[in-house]
């Protein structure tokens, strides 16, 4: 038990989040083979290795050619949320790979003065979401979250067996990179706004999952979220005040474009700082 709990103490926030996503996955996984079939579950699971490996070796053909100080384990968290986000219904593993190209472009190419403007799975999903909108004919499925309301049937309930892992990563992962006044100012002022306006009402379990989820992993990411707590309490409202605003006036896939702008004003506000 002790070697265990010294391996668990050597590792990082990133290691602890990788592990999180990786169940999440596996759940996902498991899921589609229960709800759709097995010809489903083992399509979505070829997909996830496929792109997986893809990932890996575009990650390392960038770094040697373009900037070395970009960390692998960093791209394996990125391309596990892709994967989360992913249709499992989709048959065009093309666009998988379309997707994972744009977020390397992200992380090696969007930059201002060294500096990384976008989340890079932010910027993804937003980029796919855009392209769906001004050139239907691609047919490009718009990303989104719903794909993280992993439920299974249990005595005749869909239960939500992600809350677990998703409620101990906001717990104890965030808290490791000390981003819990952005994660919870996020999840509470979402959840108020969204209840409070009636934009949430189709199914507010769902959006429950998705909120704790991106709270828990997505908005966090320490390079694009700020340091310090009161500017952590004002980035976590400003981007429920554009999510519940976005999804009031039917934007598609809302909630996506709301981080993307969020990103945008969080990066110019800090420059303008330094």
């Amino acid at each position: 038990m002790r070697k265990i709990g010294k391996v668990f103490k050597s590792l990082t926030a990133y290691h602890h989040f990788l592990v999180f996503l990786i169940i999440l996955t596996v759940l996902k996984i498991v899921s589609v083979f229960i709800t759709e079939g097995q010809d489903e579950g083992i399509h979505f699971a070829m997909l996830g290795v496929g792109l997986i490996v893809i990932s890996t070796g575009i990650h390392f053909g960038f770094s040697y050619l373009f900037d070395r100080s970009k960390k692998y384990l960093h791209s394996l968290i990125s391309t596990f949320l892709i994967i989360l986000m992913l249709s499992h219904a989709d048959p065009e593993p093309v666009r998988g790979i379309m997707v994972i190209l744009l977020l390397y472009v992200a992380k090696f190419f969007i930059k201002y003065k060294g500096q990384n403007i976008f989340n890079p799975v932010v910027f993804t999903i937003g980029t796919v979401t855009l392209l769906a909108l001004v050139i239907p004919s691609l047919g490009i499925p718009p990303m989104d979250f719903t794909g993280i309301d992993i439920r299974f049937p249990i005595m005749g309930m869909n239960v939500p067996l992600t809350l677990l892992p998703i409620t101990l990563a906001l717990l104890f992962n965030v808290a490791r990179v000390k981003r819990h006044p952005l994660a919870l100012s996020f999840i509470l002022t979402s959840l108020l706004l969204g209840f409070y306006l009636e934009v949430y009402q189709n199914d507010p379990f769902s959006y429950l999952i998705i909120f704790l989820f991106i709270g828990a992993a997505v908005i966090v990411e320490p390079k694009t979220s700020p340091i310090k707590w009161k500017h952590q309490l004002i980035y976590g409202v400003v981007m429920a005040l554009f999510i519940a605003a976005l999804t009031k006036l039917n934007v598609p896939n809302s909630i996506v474009i709301a981080l993307l702008l969020a990103n945008i004003i969080f990066f110019f506000s800090k420059s303008d700082k330094n």
